[in-house]
């Protein structure tokens, strides 16, 4: 009985059964506990990205353009010869001036597919000549052998600096966590259900300073981020972005 048992463990660890039922779940969650977006809290919030970033820093946002451009050029050479649909990178331009800005030592992001926030980071933390991009990924299961689609943007120049899982949240972050003291930088941009959202937070908070910088993409799913800020009072920023909006935490304190 045990050798049944154990051979159903590996095929289902194989298949990913495990994480992929627990995501279906966190969806279903989503859709009957969680209240209709407060788009308009989300437009009565919102600022305009370029002007925000200018008013920072012209020069650095000058040239947060001009990656954000060189990135999309490469993005569009590569996917095109690949021919699948991946997952797009609305934040690249912010995150880039962040990491250009900040200069974190640690960051963590959930969420890669073709990799434009991956590489948008990663050039920044090489040009900073300081920091590490932690990632964690959850292959494609429309797609064959997805794996090798992780990340294809990235240039393997710049690997030095990443550390990429492709396992779930729920297995990733733990295992970052283990090896970090504090999260300079989170950007999340996976799971889209409510529940996955809170999970998650709840992971990385313990690690997270009152300077740290917190973003989340697609914010205009739920009232995930809304709840969050106003119930902690958190400082905040929100801005649309190629019709979806993005949700910055500046300060935690």
């Amino acid at each position: 009985m045990n050798s049944i048992i154990n051979i159903i463990k590996q095929f289902l660890i194989r298949n990913r059964s495990q994480i992929l039922l627990s995501k279906i779940s966190n969806r279903f969650s989503n859709i009957i506990s969680v209240d209709k977006t407060d788009l308009a809290w989300l437009k009565n919030n919102q600022s305009d990205l370029d002007d925000f970033l200018i008013n920072i820093n012209t020069d650095l946002w000058q040239e947060s353009k001009s990656i954000h451009n060189e990135i999309n050029e490469r993005a569009n050479k590569i996917l095109l010869a690949l021919n699948v649909k991946l997952g797009g990178g609305a934040s690249d331009k912010l995150l880039y001036f962040l990491v250009r800005l900040k200069k974190p030592n640690t960051i963590i992001e959930t969420g890669v597919a073709a990799g434009f926030s991956s590489l948008s980071i990663l050039k920044a933390i090489d040009f900073n000549k300081k920091g590490k991009l932690y990632s964690s990924d959850f292959p494609y299961f429309r797609l064959k052998d997805p794996e090798k689609y992780i990340g294809v943007l990235v240039d393997k120049s710049i690997y030095k600096n990443w550390k990429l899982e492709i396992e779930g949240d729920s297995v990733n972050i733990p295992k970052f966590l283990n090896s970090i003291e504090k999260i300079d930088l989170f950007h999340y941009d996976s799971d889209k259900s409510y529940n996955g959202k809170i999970k998650t937070f709840e992971l990385v908070k313990p690690k997270l300073s009152d300077n740290s910088v917190v973003i989340f993409d697609d914010i205009q799913d739920d009232n995930f981020f809304k709840n969050l800020v106003t119930k902690n009072k958190y400082q905040f920023k929100i801005f649309k972005v190629d019709n979806k909006f993005i949700g910055l935490i500046e300060s935690l304190k």
